[in-house]
């Protein structure tokens, strides 16, 4: 069945070039000029993906998009819109509303090539083996309450100390808080939240509250990949991405990204947590058998892997397509159906380094293509890195 896009946006100039631009491709495509006109398309229509202008008469495209996933949450949801609404481009993707984003004016390859990345990556992480597998799961992690709870008071823009004091409620969620900004890389040297969140900034603390919520469901105790073990990988991974992207690439990472890192291992807490003894099989192969990497082990015992089932998982949670896209091609950052390229393949180079830090020299499995990709050597990796204390 042919996939179906609904195109919205105010100028008509624009929804005809885009209607000649997808004449001849394998999609059917619709199209609106405002927010009550694709609504109504909506409701006749089965469509696959909407993308939309943000800045439009009347509804937004803002408020199109929150409409659109209360009423159709498995309508894949993208922004197209100019560099004015940058700032309300970040506010959507920061509470969920849309996977990406592209920028008018556009390159009618690239459009066209990153829409057919995103089915894709769509088909690829819902296939049938994932799925049956997922069905079967006895415990699914997902978001919690209070992250949903700071995504609204953020979007709402409170004061600091309200934020303070609904993290508060949750003692372990402060105490790992209070750690990260006390860690040698932050350095605050705090022992109050208040200030915590005020050195950290408001999307750090949204993705703290995310990782510890989900990794404080791992019940296995395994010698190799305990709590402990996973959550202090995932930490540095995260801290290396900022750090290779400032020291490496000359570059801010992005702050809708800034969760890749800490979520880039999440399908192994699905894993570990509904398959625990399998798990030790792959775990033993990989420590066992020099020429397989972690990720063939799984798929030779399990049928899934960690990248596959943390795709799932993100996809589900519905965070951006970058952040998915780096959790579910980590171990292979130069699959062709890649949009963002730059971010996966310093996710893959820094989950391996964390890796080597640690002492877990067996999971680290380079593609050294990857510092090609980049423009960097492996050299310049590791003189950042003895030059700062990650954690």
């Amino acid at each position: 069945m042919k996939k179906a896009i609904l195109f919205v946006d105010d100028e008509r100039q624009i929804l005809k070039a885009i209607r000649r631009l997808f004449m001849d491709t394998q999609y059917n495509v619709f199209f609106a000029e405002n927010g009550e006109e694709a609504l109504r398309i909506l409701e006749q229509e089965a469509i696959h993906m909407i993308i939309t202008d943000m800045r439009m008469p009347n509804m937004d495209g803002y408020q199109l998009l929150k409409k659109v996933k209360e009423k159709y949450p498995l309508i894949l949801r993208l922004i197209l819109s100019g560099y004015a609404e940058e700032n309300l481009i970040f506010k959507a993707l920061q509470n969920n509303l849309a996977r990406l984003y592209l920028l008018k004016p556009w390159d009618n390859q690239k459009f066209i090539e990153t829409i057919n990345q995103i089915f894709e990556t769509e088909a690829l992480i819902k296939n049938d083996t994932v799925l049956a597998l997922v069905n079967n799961l006895d415990e699914i992690p997902t978001i919690p309450a209070l992250y949903h709870k700071l995504c609204s008071l953020i979007d709402e823009d409170v004061d600091i100390k309200a934020i303070a004091n609904t993290v508060e409620q949750d003692p372990s969620i402060s105490a790992k808080l209070l750690h990260i900004a006390n860690s040698a890389f932050y350095g605050a040297k705090t022992g109050s939240v208040n200030q915590a969140i005020l050195y950290l900034g408001l999307t750090n603390i949204r993705n703290v509250v995310l990782s510890t919520s989900v990794f404080s469901t791992l019940k296995m105790k395994s010698v190799l990949f305990n709590k402990d073990l996973l959550w202090r990988h995932s930490c540095m991974c995260n801290k290396m991405v900022s750090l290779f992207y400032e020291k490496a690439l000359c570059k801010s990472l992005p702050n809708t990204y800034m969760t890749a890192g800490l979520l880039h291992d999440i399908g192994k807490i699905a894993l570990l947590n509904n398959f625990g003894e399998k798990y030790k099989e792959v775990i033993n192969i990989t420590e066992n058998d020099q020429g397989m990497t972690i990720v063939e082990a799984e798929k030779e015992i399990m049928n899934i892997s960690h990248q596959e089932m943390g795709g799932y998982l993100l996809s589900w949670w519905e965070l951006p397509h970058p952040i998915v896209e780096s959790t579910l091609f980590h171990h292979s950052p130069l699959d062709d159906r890649i949009i963002n390229k730059e971010l996966v393949a310093i996710v893959h180079i820094a989950d391996n380094y964390s890796w080597q830090q640690l002492g877990k020299e067996k999971y680290s499995n380079i593609d050294r293509d990857t510092y090609k990709l980049l423009g960097i050597s492996e050299e310049d990796c590791r003189k950042i890195l003895s030059e700062v204390e990650v954690l």
